[in-house]
């Protein structure tokens, strides 16, 4: 193998492994987003309780357990649907971050033995 061939493949391998990483910060990016996302949904529905809460208040000065359960079933089946698809995502991104590892890049250029001499050369 040359010189060339030898670097060209440390290049290539090197080049593999940083565009694998990139992917796998790119959908970990992405993932976290979403998890923002649902939250974001989440208060939503939180504040509509507390909307409906407070107009039942308003209405008649006291609160029947079962006329609020009522109201707000579909927030709560909403935010219900919210945690679990955020307990998925969560599991997902500590997959990713599980096989996530570091990547160090050598300057294959620097101070290289020539393969015929065993002397270093500066290039």
């Amino acid at each position: 193998m040359t010189p060339f061939e030898s670097i060209f493949d440390k290049v290539k391998s090197a080049a593999g492994k940083v565009a694998d990483q990139t992917n796998r910060a790119a959908k970990l990016g992405k993932l976290k987003m979403n998890v923002v996302t649902l939250n974001s949904e989440k208060n939503k529905h939180l504040q509509a309780i507390g909307l409906r809460v407070y107009t039942l208040l308003e209405e008649n000065s006291a609160i029947d357990g079962n006329v609020l359960k009522d109201k707000i079933k579909d927030e709560i089946s909403q935010i219900e649907r919210i945690d679990e698809k955020i307990k998925e995502i969560d599991s997902e991104i500590a997959e990713l971050q599980l096989h996530t590892q570091h990547v160090d890049v050598d300057d294959v250029t620097d101070d290289h033995e020539t393969p015929d001499s065993g002397v270093k050369q500066d290039n």
